[in-house]
């Protein structure tokens, strides 16, 4: 499969101009609706303060060497013997996010693992697991963080919701994890046996990820403060005042919305969810300028980057070079 088929086919087609149109237009009714001052919004963001802004760039784009670290760690714990080194993990990973930017159902997970398959050979069934294991435990420490936020917030007599709301949460990927490890073996056994050899696979990606688990969560923690230190050099580059607890909360509902297969990347959906939860501190124009602000980094910049990294990784194959990699791969016994 070429990156013209999996990537620039799915991008340009109706479905995807409909999710973008629809989000947009979605954007600005509730910018009307809600009387935002349109004006006051965008000043704020004209006159945000750059070195804040730029250490926002910094901090988002740190968090790529770090969750390619970690998916290196779960490929490995699944056995697989082929695995690029940390630099190509975390290009493939920048691709991975823009493809999510631009389609929507989050076809760049699976592009993901159709990467990893073409570069090393790797089995895509148990990559793709080792992809919804990752997704699972982002999850779970996302929930935790948000937990940890509602507590927080709870204490200090605001937002008494937050706490039952994450345990709620927490408590739900609870039951999902306990259904996979016992429904999977049940279905392996009663599917067609090429179904299930994929399944088993998918299953083995999963669950054969949870190995070495501390460290691998400690590597989930850091991620998930990197993006709410994003959220909190936003704000400070906009010159308001944010409490830390609110933010966390903020960063940890972002990667819910943002998972939330319906339109590319989320547009139209995180915008006003982000909004939504810093109106509970902030007026209307303060929230939605951290929000739209924010969106310039997370998700305008990706475009910007993600599209560079594709075609240079084109033109490089288009070069010549092997449709595997051989040398940056490690050997495990």
């Amino acid at each position: 499969m070429s990156t013209d088929i999996s990537i620039k086919r799915r991008f340009l087609n109706l479905r995807t101009a409909i999710s973008f149109a629809l989000a947009l237009a979605f954007i600005l009714f509730l910018l009307l609706r809600l009387d935002v001052d349109l004006g006051d919004t965008f000043q704020r963001m004209r006159s945000s303060s750059p070195l804040p802004y730029f250490a926002a760039f910094l901090v988002y784009y740190a968090t790529f060497p770090l969750r390619a670290w970690r998916w290196r760690l779960l490929l490995e714990n699944t056995g697989e013997h082929r695995v690029p080194s940390l630099w190509r993990l975390t290009l493939i990973l920048l691709i991975n996010w823009f493809a999510n930017t631009i389609v929507y159902a989050r076809l760049g997970d699976a592009y993901r693992a159709y990467l990893l398959r073409a570069e090393t050979g790797a089995g895509f069934a148990r990559a793709m697991g080792t992809v919804v294991a990752e997704r699972i435990m982002d999850l779970m420490v996302v929930v935790s963080l948000m937990l940890l936020a509602g507590l927080g917030a709870w204490q200090q007599g605001e937002w008494a919701a937050l706490p039952f709301l994450g345990l709620g949460l927490l408590s739900f990927l609870g039951l999902f994890l306990v259904l996979v490890a016992w429904l999977g073996p049940w279905l392996v056994n009663r599917l067609p046996p090429q179904l299930s050899h994929i399944l088993a696979s998918l299953q083995q990606g999963v669950l054969g990820s949870f190995r070495r688990l501390p460290f691998i969560a400690l590597l989930s923690i850091a991620i998930w403060l990197l993006e709410t230190a994003r959220f909190f050099l936003v704000a400070t580059a906009l010159d308001i005042q944010v409490n830390p607890m609110l933010l966390l909360f903020t960063a940890q509902a972002v990667a819910l919305l943002v998972a939330l297969p319906l339109t590319p990347g989320g547009i139209g959906i995180v915008e006003p969810g982000v909004a939504g939860i810093l109106m509970l501190a902030l007026p209307r124009e303060a929230a939605w300028s951290i929000a739209i602000l924010d969106r310039t980094v997370s998700y305008l910049s990706l475009i910007v980057v993600g599209l560079a990294v594709l075609l240079a990784r084109e033109l490089f194959y288009l070069k010549g070079a092997p449709s595997r990699e051989t040398s940056g791969c490690k050997e495990n016994g």
